[in-house]
């Protein structure tokens, strides 16, 4: 058996394709896709038809550079793999559809290397604007990036000239988890955090921390990642101190679920054993097999809130950088119970 006959991609077709199909100028069928008027009816309907036995389709980034203007925003994803970014991009997707915006999507690997690349990309795109989730790339070099396009960044507090901010009230969102967890009776409460290198973590393992010292109660913080396993991990760790904290506060929802399945394989229940509150409320927190008590952000705001800061941006309405700080509140589930009696 031969080799197979290489793929050989297809030449795409043009407006001077079209034009010679439908036997009209290139002028004339640049005019019919841009839905100019002047144009009889007859000769409109022959281009068009024309346009689609070809399968030719309007190239939507030279159409925009020709008019000087784009209706593409770059939108920087940082986890695809974190139900929390699908919930806020399909706000921010239906917020961008009822302004008339596209979203041309770059999903993240967690790295600042991979966002430094995608950036790139994006920009070279000619995206009218950026929208970054959660990005882990250095403020220096965001601050490079983002002096050439309006940028919105949501869930990280940064302090870039120019830059828009849509984050979560950290401070209290952490006390909403504190303050619930203490009025069940709860001491000691350890918080598996997201990691030591990216800002959100860092900024939601300092609330914690403030909360816990309001109330009179010592912080005990334990090392995660904001995966499943950092919740497994972490609870492997403190199962290994000996003495159990009654509650844990993860700092997302993968975290919880990852410490509540290594809880459950120790042999320890929840809530009755020890109590477990997320961060997020993702769609996994509220299945049935989860019915996780978390966080709850409200993403339709976000979405909303991004997308008018940056439309402002675009139009230059506005010079300064705005930060908006939404508030949270807590959903409480069946993860978290009454502090068990261990004495």
């Amino acid at each position: 058996m031969g080799d197979p006959t290489p793929f050989a991609a297809q030449p795409r077709p043009t407006q001077q394709d079209v034009a010679r199909r439908a036997g009209v100028s290139r002028a004339l069928v640049s005019l019919v896709m841009r839905g100019g008027d002047h144009v009889a009816t007859a000769t409109r309907d022959r281009v068009l038809k024309a346009a689609d036995e070809l399968g030719y389709r309007p190239n939507a980034l030279a159409r925009s550079l020709a008019r000087r203007q784009s209706r593409a925003i770059g939108v920087l994803i940082n986890d695809v793999s974190n139900p929390y970014f699908g919930g806020m991009y399909a706000c921010l997707a239906r917020e961008a559809e009822r302004s008339g915006l596209d979203l041309l999507v770059a999903p993240g690997l967690r790295t600042p290397r991979s966002e430094a690349g995608l950036l790139d990309t994006l920009l070279e795109h000619q995206v009218a604007g950026l929208l970054l989730l959660s990005p882990t790339i250095r403020e220096s070099s965001l601050a490079a990036y983002c002096s050439t396009s309006p940028t919105v960044v949501i869930g990280r507090e940064v302090s870039v000239s120019g830059v828009d901010v849509v984050t979560i009230d950290e401070a209290l969102g952490a006390r909403l988890v504190v303050n619930h967890l203490a009025a069940l009776g709860h001491e000691r409460i350890a918080h598996i955090t997201g990691g030591s290198d990216n800002r959100p973590a860092l900024d939601r393992a300092a609330a914690y921390r403030q909360a816990m010292r309001d109330l009179g109660l010592t912080p005990d913080q334990v090392p995660g990642v904001f995966a499943p396993e950092g919740g497994r991990d972490g609870v492997r760790t403190l199962l290994q101190r000996g003495e159990l904290p009654t509650a844990i506060f993860a700092a997302n929802d993968l975290i919880a679920v990852g410490a509540i399945g290594a809880l459950r394989s120790a042999g320890l229940r929840v809530p009755e054993d020890l109590s477990v509150v997320g961060y997020d409320d993702s769609q996994l927190a509220s299945l049935d097999l989860v019915d996780l008590t978390s966080v709850h952000q409200p993403l339709e705001r976000f979405g909303q809130l991004a997308v008018e800061l940056l439309i402002e941006r675009m139009a230059g309405r506005r010079q300064g950088s705005r930060t908006e700080r939404i508030a949270p509140t807590l959903v409480v589930r069946s993860t978290s119970g009454p502090a068990p009696d261990r004495s």
